[in-house]
């Protein structure tokens, strides 16, 4: 997976689960918006403090020059240079287009680009060399919430899961998804099986209290965000839930 953050750009205002918190509380949705943000970033959590993927077994991949071209490749990709990057896992894929996580790189590459249909193309190649292969399934989920369609990433990560289980990163993207959906209900189970995995990330108690915060539960939601301050202080996303449930408790 590659180690890069991208938050820059904000959900769309037609998200619907913001949408509903907004006429509920009457906050401002931008301040929300700022707060789960996150959402754009959440292909790169996946993995992030591991070493590049092991390159496959097969004769072709013997060849150091591939494998010197994948490190080479996946180097550009975590410095940012995606175009760059991606001619090179082409070369790659040239030379061994059974490549599997290859594939993966370069659908992360388009990913952060922004050219999520090529991105899906990649994710999909991935998971069909490789049926049992989570990564591409929930990097597709995350391509998809990108475009707004919330339902089909749900099952991209559901089919990860089922690969998978208890991975955090899955959990957490599927709770964004859920939350994007209205169903807050279901994403606070989510977030819980997350906390359960893995207790120690802000970003889990800041998806769990927009969801408390949706079901009325304002105090228990502030405990959580707390927590999540706590973890990661001086936090923007965080500061700005912090806003959004003060306004919340003066309605």
């Amino acid at each position: 997976m590659l180690v890069v953050n991208n938050m820059q750009t904000p959900p769309q205002e037609d998200f619907q689960g913001i949408g509903d918190l907004k006429r509920q509380f009457g906050v401002d949705f931008r301040m929300i918006a700022c707060a789960t943000c996150f959402l754009t970033s959440s292909v790169a959590t996946v993995r992030k403090h591991q070493p590049a993927p092991h390159v496959y077994a097969s004769k072709k991949l013997s060849d150091r020059r591939v494998g010197w071209i994948y490190r080479e490749a996946y180097a550009l990709a975590l410095s940012g240079k995606y175009l760059e990057s991606l001619a090179r896992f082409d070369e790659v894929i040239r030379l061994e287009p059974a490549y599997l996580h290859a594939w993966n790189q370069k659908g992360l590459c388009h990913y952060f680009l922004g050219h999520y249909p090529s991105a899906i193309h990649c994710f999909d190649k991935a998971s069909t060399l490789d049926s049992r292969y989570a990564e591409s399934r929930n990097n597709k989920g995350c391509t998809l919430q990108r475009l707004d369609e919330f339902d089909v990433a749900i099952e991209c990560f559901d089919a990860a899961e089922s690969i998978q289980a208890g991975l955090f990163e899955i959990s957490n993207n599927k709770a964004i998804s859920l939350i994007a959906l209205g169903d807050f209900t279901a994403a606070l189970t989510c977030t819980d099986s997350c906390i359960s995995a893995h207790g120690m990330s802000w970003s889990v108690y800041a998806l769990r209290s927009l969801c408390l915060l949706a079901l009325g539960e304002i105090s228990e939601g502030l405990f959580d965000l707390r927590l999540a301050e706590k973890l990661d202080p001086g936090n923007k996303h965080v500061l700005a839930l912090l806003d959004v449930f003060s306004r919340a408790a003066m309605t």
